[in-house]
Formats: structure tokens, sequence, C-alpha cells
């Protein structure tokens, strides 16, 4: 079922990318490639979690949340700021998850309807997965407007990620939609794991918003929950 399908060397698919100019998480994008340690499941946590690096420093928190019938997830920095919170939208008829702000992602952009702790929150981006695809995908549509989106489809995809084979537990991702270029992030996870278990390695390319990363890795893990 090519669950274990290794995924490329970091070094050879990596690109070069230009730091976002409106970061997020405040000095957390790498000039050099970071290795993250990421714990599965985390749209399900009761508590929090600690991101750390390959180092054991800590990087950010993620925090899960129950609000009535809606689920979410807070990523907050080691200060207690909150980057970003990860909404599942009870109501959408297709498999998607949604990533806010909690600042606006270009200037002018007004918040969504949605807030969290009073809080306005702003459109980022929406993470969706190609159901029709043989082997798992799940694509990023970057926000283009106050609580829109751009088009998705394989061809206009902003971000797009892939495991290596039908049943293994690991994503390579690229910017753009085109899969021979690009390359951003690698996440990875051994089929049986023994220490450490049910934890991604998620390897960043410099420039890439490690938030948006630890984003696709809880969203993705929230629509194979839906999905089957």
């Amino acid at each position: 079922m090519g669950c274990t399908n290794s995924l490329p060397v970091a070094e050879e698919f990596f690109a070069d990318h230009d730091p976002s100019p409106n970061e997020y998480g405040g000095g957390l994008i790498s000039t050099k490639p970071i290795q993250l340690k990421v714990r599965q499941k985390l749209f399900s946590l009761r508590g929090d979690f600690t991101v750390k690096d390959s180092d054991g420093t800590a990087y950010c928190k993620v925090v899960g949340i129950l609000l009535s019938m809606r689920q979410r997830v807070l990523i907050k920095d080691m200060d207690g700021n909150p980057i970003a919170c990860i909404l599942e939208k009870v109501m959408s008829m297709s498999p998607a998850m949604f990533i806010y702000g909690f600042k606006p992602f270009y200037e002018g952009q007004q918040p969504t309807p949605e807030t969290q702790d009073g809080k306005p929150l702003y459109a980022w981006a929406k993470v969706w997965n190609a159901v029709t695809s043989l082997t798992p995908m799940y694509m990023i549509q970057m926000a283009n407007g106050n609580d829109s989106y751009t088009r998705a489809s394989y061809e206009t995809a902003d971000y797009k990620s892939w495991a290596p084979g039908v049943a293994a537990p690991r994503l390579s991702v690229v910017k753009g939609a085109d899969k021979t270029k690009g390359g951003c992030c690698l996440i990875d996870r051994a089929t049986l794991q023994f220490e450490g278990m049910n934890v991604y390695d998620v390897t960043v390319a410099p420039g890439i918003d490690p938030i948006l990363m630890i984003g696709l890795v809880i969203c993705k893990d929230k629509i194979v929950e839906k999905n089957n």
C-alpha cells in the first residue's frame, strides 16, 4: 500500500524562498532549514502541546479548545500571544479546514465574522483535500479577500502537498501548484513509532512560515479523521 515509501532528501528538494513580508509568528521564519516535532491529531487535543525544534528548544504552543460543538485549535508564541486559530466549520460541504490570523494577511484586509476570546480573526488560508487523488493530497489556498480565498483547484493551489504512497503517513510540500519545483516542507512520520509516539518531523525550508506548515499538519490530520 505504499505506507513505507520515503520522502525526498531536504537538501535536494528545497528551493529558495523569499520570506513573507507579513509573518504571523514574529521572527519564527528561519534563514536555514528547521525541523520541528509536531504531535499527531492535535485537533483532538485537550490542553496544550509545546512544539520544539530538533535541539529541544520550545518553538510555539498549540492549545485545543472545544466551544459548544465547534472545535478549534490555537497556535501561540511562547509568551502566550495568539498567532493563528484553526477552525473546523461543521456545516462545510467539502473536506476543508480554515486557518485564521489575529492580524490582517495583507494591508486593508477586514476581519471575518469569526472571533476568538473577543479578538477578530482574519482570513489566512484554506486547506482542502483532493478526494479524487489516488494518493492523499492536501492543497492550501491563501486569502485574497476579507473572507475569501484563491480558487481551489489542482492548477491554482498556492501550496500543494502529497503522500509518496496510498497509506504513507508523510507529505512533500511545494509552494505553488507544480510538484516539480518550489519544495518548501517535508512532513515525516515513521510508520511504526516506539519513542516519541505519534510525532511528525516537520522540516521547513528557509523563508517559509513554519506556522502555516504546522497548520497544514493539524488540518491534514483532521481531514483524515473526517474522511474515515
